[in-house]
């Protein structure tokens, strides 16, 4: 076995693993580390095992820090899905970890792995190679074979009833079309963070490359020709969707949610191009209250706790970090 890195990865193979992994998520397609590396400020790397000329493992390492004198004390790498592995190759799994810390150890204070599928079965190899495993949850949504309304009939009674009462109301949601709706969308999503989520979002770029992506979809929720919501979507097709982020306008009308909306758009598109799973991309942490949780539970999906792995390559830094986050919060 062999490890290549970036340009050397050959790309006909890389195509030929995520067609026959069980672990295939857009986030660690070609199509997502092009995206990723063309957004300023943003960057990706991907490593591959190699065996007789074949790739039998491969991840997408995302680059992320924070602005400023926070960027010393968050640089990480996030790995979205988790590695894409041949047959369950266990050793070449472990393997290509090995590669990608021993490169990190002096560049990154962590790395995580956040898991879209079940990689139980290499928990006690993680565990011996020092990953903690965080119980991370997740809501899921089959729609394989699946037709709106039976789609609907899954969701709890509430969120069935504001839909409809939404759609009654002449609301209505389209793929964006045009570069102004897509700016609409991202102030309303932006205005959002800064009042309610508190959390930094990436630049006007980041949501302009999904919507250029050949793996992003975007989807607005209209009412009166005004955008009121929606939602940026990352997915491969025939296969699943992500939601990465979804909004809606609050309180624009007692009768309208386009929240809502926004995530239907996601599934309406998956429904009608054969996509077997639509992924809601987290639930919190197991046993702490998480708003969002029950927010997604009223689409009717399937509760995971696939977790994440993580392995921190300067302790001290991370320590320093976690306590200035922490910090951070309570002076919000």
């Amino acid at each position: 076995m062999k490890i290549v890195k970036n340009d050397k990865v050959n790309k006909f193979e890389w195509k030929e693993l995520t067609d026959k992994t069980a672990f295939l998520s857009p986030f660690q397609t070609e199509s997502f580390y092009n995206f990723y590396n063309s957004i300023s400020n943003y960057s990706a790397e991907v490593f591959a095992v190699e065996e007789n000329n074949k790739i039998i493992s491969l991840v997408v390492i995302t680059i992320q820090k924070e602005k400023g004198v926070k960027a010393f004390f968050s640089k990480r790498g996030i790995i979205y899905g988790g590695p894409l592995i041949a047959n369950d190759n266990e050793g070449s799994l472990i393997f290509l970890m090995d590669k990608v810390i021993n490169y990190y150890k002096k560049k990154l204070i962590y790395i995580e792995i956040r898991n879209f599928f079940n990689y139980s079965q290499f928990y006690s190899k993680f565990k011996s190679k020092k990953w903690i495993f965080i119980p991370y949850l997740n809501y899921t949504l089959n729609i394989e074979n699946k037709t709106l309304p039976e789609v609907l009939s899954l969701m709890k009674y509430n969120r069935r009833r504001e839909i409809k009462l939404s759609l009654e109301r002449n609301s209505s949601y389209k793929e964006c079309e045009t570069e102004e709706e897509l700016i609409d969308l991202y102030n309303i999503l932006k205005s959002l963070y800064v009042a309610k989520v508190k959390l930094p979002i990436p630049n006007f770029d980041f949501f302009k490359g999904i919507w250029n992506s050949s793996i992003g979809k975007v989807f607005v929720v209209i009412h009166e020709g005004r955008v009121i919501g929606g939602s940026f979507c990352i997915y491969v097709n025939g296969h699943s969707i992500y939601t990465m982020y979804y909004c809606g306008l609050r309180e624009y009308d007692k009768k309208i949610f386009p929240t809502h909306l926004a995530v239907l758009a996601a599934i309406d598109y998956a429904i009608n191009n054969n996509c077997k799973i639509l992924d809601f991309m987290g639930a919190g942490l197991k046993g702490e209250e998480y708003g969002v949780r029950s927010y997604k539970h009223e689409f009717g999906g399937v509760l995971n706790e696939f977790g994440r792995y993580r392995i921190i390559l300067k302790p001290f830094l991370f320590k320093v970090g976690l306590t200035g986050l922490e910090l951070l919060k309570k002076l919000k």
